[in-house]
């Protein structure tokens, strides 16, 4: 651990000064940069972000893919624990913390969009669209999973889903698509949520425990039978050699380890 600071600072250790450093630069939000430092048992004085810079001359900020990182793992280790927990990513609560939404909610993460989630301004109706959801959510199962919001533009800006929309529907929809199209299956969440009084809708992906997902057809153009997908930033394209690679590595640790293990038991067993 980096050393930690002093006075109404010496909670933050100088990694995570320079990283709040960057994320106040880069324009973020005070509330939001604070969501991934503030936890149970910790306190933090709510001037961190607007006094830091000041504060700390001497500590540079964080890079930008830095600070990437530390926002997806922050978020991946969140979504893991509820997952194991039993909490539900797609709760309201889920949602609006992820969101962190101002007070008049049309504010929306600034580049949240990125490795981890995905805005669509509505629902797709059309075939192609729901592949396009599909390949999206198979690309998060291959990666460290994510949310697909819908009601949300590219920018942010909440404009919420037509009333008119059968979202019940699109649910079945896109569960055929995925059931029908990729293999083996992988684990995702849905819900519709009230953000400041629009409706929005959410999936949440699980990473997959059984990568690499891959599409077992041909559906529209847009999933091809044979591919992996992955989440690149902003993006969901066939998975690049040197990924597929890691995958396949951390498959095979995980089947070894699991193969001692037995082996173990059974050792102790019968002596």
């Amino acid at each position: 651990m980096s050393q930690q600071t002093e006075g109404i600072w010496r909670s933050l250790d100088r990694t995570e000064v320079a990283l709040i450093k960057r994320m106040k630069m880069n324009g973020l939000p005070r509330d939001f940069i604070m969501s991934f430092f503030v936890r149970p048992g910790r306190k933090i004085s709510a001037a961190a972000p607007n006094e830091i810079i000041k504060k700390f001359p001497d500590i540079s900020p964080a890079s930008n893919e830095e600070v990437a990182q530390f926002i997806e793992r922050r978020i991946r280790e969140t979504s893991n624990s509820d997952r194991n927990h039993g909490f539900n990513p797609v709760s309201s609560l889920r949602v609006h913390e992820i969101l962190d939404l101002t007070s008049d909610g049309q504010s929306a993460l600034p580049g949240f969009e990125s490795h981890f989630a995905e805005f669509k301004r509505e629902i797709p109706a059309e075939k192609a669209g729901k592949a396009k959801i599909a390949r999206s959510m198979a690309s998060f199962a291959n990666n460290n999973g994510g949310y697909l919001f819908f009601g949300i533009c590219d920018d942010g800006h909440i404009i919420g889903i037509d009333d008119s929309q059968n979202v019940e529907r699109f649910w079945n929809d896109i569960s055929d698509v995925v059931t029908r199209n990729f293999s083996p299956f992988f684990p995702w969440e849905r819900s519709v949520v009230e953000i400041s009084g629009k409706m929005i809708a959410v999936i949440y992906v699980f990473a997959s425990d059984a990568k690499p997902i891959y599409s077992s057809s041909n559906f529209t153009k847009h999933i091809e039978e044979g591919s992996i997908y992955f989440r690149y930033n902003r993006s969901s394209e066939k998975i690049k050699a040197g990924d597929l690679f890691n995958i396949l590595q951390k498959r095979d640790q995980r089947v070894a380890a699991s193969a001692l293990a037995e082996g173990a038991a059974v050792t102790q067993t019968s002596a």
